[in-house]
């Protein structure tokens, strides 16, 4: 049985990686909604994503957006994540827009209106019964009929450069999910020469995304934080790839090591030119540190102030594990072990 530090969750990477900057986002939220918001021009903050029942038990839905050009001018985004096709989804998913609608809904007008926010489900695993659309037919009772309908993106029929061309940034680290499929088949035939062959494909297809990562870096199509969390997508999905089917002793180390020169020179070239300008010498590790705190912080909701000031005084070893690990860390006091490392 997997354990549960071993398995690294496709939602729990996608919710890590729509954690990226606002232009990143913005771009995104284009691409899968075929829109055309000028970065510049509108806001967007990412927007609850739980609602209280009856029964106090929790409706959670996975993604929730606001994308604000004024006052007046305001949309609303959600998208939920599928990897098997799933009968019930429409019925999901008219639930959270309903309740999506009814949270947001003008109290003040005599009319009452609600509004359902845009939605989208992107399926990830390759399923032929999954259509272009999920419907769902209400029916009042006068017999009025309703044909609710959510669109669908078919993510596996998307290549890295179809991503990259509409912008769609964070789904690129997704490419190697898409090796699972091929993977679990090796792995029910026992099919050695197979898995082997597997590993090498995992390996360059993880230096061909990172590649292409450094890439939109360089052209800042993306930030140093986007770019820093697509590497540690990559790498946490080759983990969890590795450790449920490939089982190869050395293909996460080469990845790792792979990743860290492409992201480590980068940073330390940015922040000794930033130290440089200001006189401080600590300009790499202060911003090393800050960005895990934003990590920590979006992972956690919240940190001691205490253990903040820990991570601001750290070596840059001990940050860089911290920020390697993050997806097997569970709880904020297991920062402590982090901590025992060093003279802090």
């Amino acid at each position: 049985m997997e354990s549960t530090k071993e398995k690294v969750k496709l939602d729990q990477v996608l919710k890590f990686l729509f954690s990226t900057s606002n232009k990143v986002l913005i771009n995104l939220l284009n691409g899968v909604f075929e829109e055309n918001f000028n970065v510049d021009e509108v806001s967007l903050t990412v927007s609850n994503n739980e609602f209280i029942e009856d029964t106090l038990d929790v409706l959670r839905g996975d993604m929730f957006f606001k994308i604000s050009k004024n006052e007046n001018q305001k949309a609303s985004y959600h998208l939920e994540f599928q990897t098997k096709n799933d009968s019930t989804m429409i019925v999901r998913m008219f639930e959270y827009g309903f309740k999506k609608a009814k949270e947001e809904a003008d109290e003040s007008s005599h009319i009452k209106k609600i509004i359902f926010p845009k939605q989208k489900v992107i399926f990830f695993e390759e399923n032929k019964n999954i259509e272009d659309k999920l419907r769902l037919n209400i029916v009042f009772p006068d017999s009025q009929e309703i044909d609710y309908t959510v669109p669908v993106l078919k993510y596996w029929e998307y290549s890295d450069k179809d991503l990259i061309s509409k912008k769609m940034y964070p789904l690129i680290p997704l490419q190697l999910f898409q090796l699972k499929k091929e993977l679990i088949k090796a792995n029910k035939n026992n099919n050695i020469e197979k898995m082997k062959e597997l590993s090498y494909k995992a390996k360059k297809l993880a230096t061909k995304l990172a590649n292409e990562s450094k890439e939109l870096f360089d052209s800042n199509e993306i930030l140093g934080e986007d770019f820093h969390k697509m590497l540690l997508a990559i790498q946490n999905l080759i983990e969890y790839l590795n450790r449920n089917f490939i089982k190869d002793e050395i293909l996460e180390n080469e990845v790792s090591r792979m990743t860290k020169t492409l992201y480590d020179p980068e940073v330390e070239k940015r922040g000794i030119e930033k130290g440089m300008e200001k006189g401080i010498e600590k300009g790499i590790n202060k911003g090393k540190a800050e960005l895990l705190i934003k990590q920590l912080l979006k992972k956690f909701k919240n940190i001691p102030a205490e253990y903040e000031d820990k991570i601001m005084n750290l070596p840059i070893n001990i940050i860089d594990k911290i920020g390697m690990d993050i997806f097997d860390i569970d709880s904020v006091e297991e920062l402590e072990e982090y901590f025992k490392l060093t003279k802090v």
